[in-house]
């Protein structure tokens, strides 16, 4: 158990010196050795942490995945299924607006990068296996009813989820807070466009 401590605590910190190295120097100029010197540790023992500089990209979206279960976890007794979904993806966003200098250099590298876009494919997948579990659980219990199919909903707030992270990281991270524009994504979604 202390050895995956301590290995959790190495990914972490290359994972955050190399986030300071990027800001530092931009991304395309820092290299695997740069990063596990500033760690102190040898270039090949980076690789059994990560396969590739690129990993580092997607290892702030594969550790949100932890973060989603123990966010649907702590909000499971929240009544209203919207406010639930609310509550745990707006704890997701947090953490992605912790580092909004690195969604913005994911977000660039991923388009460039047919590795990165299947890889992070697989988060995004994860993420809506868990947002479809809220929405059956709540439309078991009686707390949602909805004429739209599980699937449907779980892809439109998956939706609305990654819209607010992007436009917010790349757009207006100095007009309103990430979570205020989640909220406001989402109750035009789940009230519905047409109102008649």
């Amino acid at each position: 158990m202390l050895r995956e401590a301590r290995k959790a605590e190495l990914k972490e910190r290359l994972f955050q010196e190399a986030l300071q190295l990027f800001c530092d120097k931009g991304y395309e100029n820092v290299t695997v050795q740069e990063i596990a010197s500033q760690c102190g540790i040898a270039k090949g023992t980076f690789f059994n942490y990560f396969a590739r500089k690129e990993d580092i990209l997607l290892y702030l979206g594969e550790s949100q995945l932890e973060w989603l279960e123990q966010s649907a976890a702590q909000h499971q007794h929240v009544e209203e299924p919207k406010e639930q979904i609310w509550l745990v993806l707006n704890d997701l966003l947090q953490r992605f607006a912790a580092h909004s200098e690195l969604m913005k250099l994911a977000a660039v590298e991923m388009i460039k990068s047919a590795y990165l876009a299947e890889r992070e494919s697989r988060s995004v997948l994860q993420l809506h296996a868990q947002i479809a579990g809220l929405i059956d659980a709540a439309k078991a219990e009686g707390r949602l009813r909805s004429r739209w199919d599980t699937a449907d909903i779980a892809t439109t707030l998956v939706s609305v989820y990654f819209h607010t992270m992007m436009s917010w990281t790349l757009l207006a991270a100095s007009r309103e807070s990430i979570g205020d524009s989640l909220r406001k994504h989402l109750h035009v979604v789940w009230d519905g466009i047409d109102t008649e």
